[in-house]
């Protein structure tokens, strides 16, 4: 008896419906992936990390090996060459902010909440994406410092 009173309470109570509640819209791109914006990023700032490495040695440390001025004579070919004097700014500028925004897309998360109509914003630590990020950001800001310097100087 008490089996059939216990059935009869189940079969009488309400389900729950979970349709009311919607979840936060998340918003990211399909694209950017942690660990391939960081590797696509690392190899974005290899020529500018190469060449300011280049120009320390020969310049700080007088160090004059062939393959240090390699780099700064296929730069100087580039320049000179009319069809091809963009690609210098860009390698040495294009790149690493390209990969500031891939990788601050790849730990910035948006959330979006209807309901309250809020936009929240979070950033989660990935210290391969954090130090790209960085490094990139120092570069683009070294090149444009230097074109900035450079073009008051001969003013």
């Amino acid at each position: 008896m008490e089996s059939t009173d216990f059935e009869k309470q189940m079969e009488n109570l309400k389900i729950p419906s979970a349709n009311t509640v919607r979840p936060p819209v998340e918003i990211k791109l399909a694209i950017v992936n942690a660990e391939r914006s960081a590797v696509m990023g690392f190899w974005f700032i290899t020529i500018p990390c190469y060449f300011f490495f280049c120009v320390f040695m020969k310049f700080y440390f007088q160090v004059n090996l062939g393959i240090f001025d390699s780099l700064g004579g296929l730069m100087r070919a580039l320049d000179q060459n009319p069809y091809l004097r963009f690609l210098s700014p860009f390698l040495m500028v294009g790149l690493p902010l390209l990969g500031v925004v891939l990788n601050a897309l790849a730990i910035t998360h948006f959330s979006y909440q209807e309901s309250s109509r809020m936009l929240q914003i979070r950033i989660r630590l990935r210290w391969a994406n954090l130090i790209v990020l960085f490094v990139s950001l120092a570069l683009v800001s070294v090149f444009l410092l230097y074109a900035i310097v450079e073009n008051l100087h001969h003013n």
